[in-house]
């Protein structure tokens, strides 16, 4: 039951900083719409910034655990790639307000937090290397440094979630497919 609350609270706490900004939702705000007193709040987590971690830690290690399951199951380095990408993308537009939270407030982090944050992003980071590093070692991968298209891969995904509107002619799947051809069709070595 323990774990239910601080996970309700951090469900409460994504809903506020996704809608209001994490700047301007203060603990109080959190325990009024959780209808819980502030003292629970304080006992689950030091402070709003102990919030925001668990929300990104909780975030950035479940897509850590679905990009590792791909890479187990797919032996080809750019079809694993592909599927990485589209996976991500599905996961961020499942969990728009968890990425929002933390594309816009991860700077919010200091110490230990910011160090821990930093470190899950880099293991991340690490995933999708290791991928574009195979397809080098396979000649797959064209003249372009895999470091600059790992972070185009970062970009291309953090930023989906600003301009995309459900329900109109893309679907997520859409966007996620039409982003692994503009990768193809500009990293792969050509004969």
């Amino acid at each position: 039951m323990v774990k239910d609350k601080k996970e309700f609270l951090i469900s409460v706490a994504i809903d506020l900083f996704a809608n209001k900004g994490f700047t301007v939702t203060t603990i109080r705000d959190i325990a009024k719409a959780a209808k819980v007193n502030v003292a629970l709040v304080y006992y689950y987590f030091k402070d709003k910034e102990d919030i925001l971690f668990h929300i990104i830690e909780r975030s950035t290690k479940k897509l850590i655990v679905i990009l590792k399951e791909i890479q187990f199951a797919e032996t080809d380095p750019f079809e694993c790639l592909k599927k990485m990408i589209i996976r991500q993308v599905l996961y961020s537009s499942q969990s728009w307000k968890e990425t929002k939270v933390i594309n816009i407030d991860a700077d919010h982090l200091h110490g230990r937090h910011k160090n821990d944050c930093k470190r899950l992003q880099r293991d991340v980071y690490d995933i999708y290397m290791s991928q574009l590093q195979r397809m080098k070692d396979t000649g797959m991968l064209g003249d372009i440094d895999p470091v600059v298209v790992n972070f185009t891969i970062f970009g291309m995904i953090s930023w989906f979630y600003r301009w995309f509107k459900e329900g109109k002619t893309l679907t997520e799947e859409n966007v996620a497919k039409e982003m692994v051809k503009i990768l193809e069709h500009g990293i792969l070595k050509r004969d």
